[in-house]
């Protein structure tokens, strides 16, 4: 496990590390002005063969691979078994030994003293390891494991954010659909009042009850049509709050249902159509919006590549006009606002956030 903490640590450091044909023997090779500086690391267990010629063997290799470069080569020991690494090392100066079991290094006056600035930063990861493995913190100790990708991967998904508009938003959609249809059942062969009253209808809208626009956006009309919408803005809302946050994920949600259907509105106005429309259709198309726009630009941590998202939000569309009685001018014009919204709100925010993680990697 140290050497293992050690390779990770190496990594970090820019070191690439390439295995050799000893199974217990890696390279560590960072090329830097001009010089290439390679630690070959031996790894000694208590089954180790290992000797001295091993030791050199590798290093004729290296430099007969390397033989039009200016190659610089350092060795390190890591054994639990201070007789063992003696026999490896013998009289190679350029060598130090590490002990596993105390995680220190020898020192030994017939050793280099140091190797461009190396002795410094193994000091100090000697000191991070020790209290590190002392501490006995399983959790920390399988951080330090991973390499620099894992453990930003690790750590954005340990910080993810809870998505408590997303949850609600379903929890109150999914109540009032129960509300509606207790209602409706108690008013037997009578219209639904709860449907009539806050549905979107053109001639109540240009009468003024303009709430409607809001209303119709918690309304649906049987089963499948709450299951479906609750369904895409559960797993869509989740990933897009995360990323955008809480507050600019309700504005891209409200705001697409209600310019959704406020561009219905406009339909209707100008085509001479006329038709009664309910449903979160239009508000869960801007959270698709959204989320394509995220996607699009890469945004960290949402692994859906563009091509499928392009193609799933192309279904939805062609499902809206495919289909009877679905207001597509909704669906086109939420999903619209909320791809453009989420530009407007987010992008600068998200492009600021990976110019400052770029220029601290």
């Amino acid at each position: 496990m140290v050497v293992k903490i050690f390779e990770k640590y190496m990594q970090d450091a820019g070191y690439v590390v390439f295995n050799t044909q000893y199974p217990d023997v890696k390279e560590y090779i960072k090329e830097e002005n001009g010089f290439v500086n390679i630690l070959q690391v031996f790894n000694v267990n208590d089954d180790s063969d290992m000797d001295h010629e091993t030791l050199i063997n590798q290093s004729q290799n290296i430099r007969a691979s390397m033989e039009d470069k200016d190659v610089h080569i350092m060795n390190l020991i890591f054994s639990g078994d201070m007789t063992k690494a003696e026999k490896i090392a013998s009289d190679e100066y350029m060598c130090w030994t590490i002990d596993k079991q105390n995680i220190s290094l020898i020192e030994d006056d017939s050793r280099i003293e140091d190797f461009y600035g190396l002795k410094q930063d193994l000091l100090k990861w000697i000191e991070e390891t020790r209290l590190l493995i002392g501490s006995n913190d399983l959790r920390a100790i399988n951080e330090k494991l991973m390499n620099s990708s894992e453990r930003e991967e690790y750590h954005e998904k340990s910080k993810k954010r809870p998505s408590p508009v997303s949850v609600v938003l379903v929890i109150v959609n999914v109540l009032i659909f129960l509300t509606s249809l207790l209602i409706g059942n108690a008013a037997g062969d009578a219209p639904n009042p709860f449907l009539e009253s806050g549905c979107m209808e053109f001639s109540a809208i240009g009468a003024g009850q303009f709430y409607r626009l809001i209303t119709a956006m918690f309304l649906h009309a049987d089963f499948q049509h709450v299951i479906s919408n609750m369904l895409l803005l559960y797993f869509m809302g989740e990933m897009v709050e995360h990323k955008t946050g809480s507050v600019r994920f309700a504005i891209i949600y409200f705001v697409s249902g209600i310019m959704g259907n406020v561009i219905s509105y406009v339909y209707e106005l100008t085509s001479g159509a006329r038709y009664t429309a309910i449903g979160a259709s239009g508000a869960v198309y801007g959270i698709m919006g959204a989320l394509l726009f995220l996607v699009i630009i890469k945004t960290k941590g949402l692994d859906i590549p563009v091509r499928r998202m392009i193609l799933m939000v192309a279904y939805c569309v062609y499902s809206s006009f495919a289909a009877d009685h679905i207001d597509y001018a909704a669906h086109l014009g939420g999903l619209f606002i909320g791809f453009l919204l989420t530009a407007i709100l987010c992008y600068s925010k998200l492009s600021k956030k990976e110019a400052v993680q770029n220029s601290e990697g």
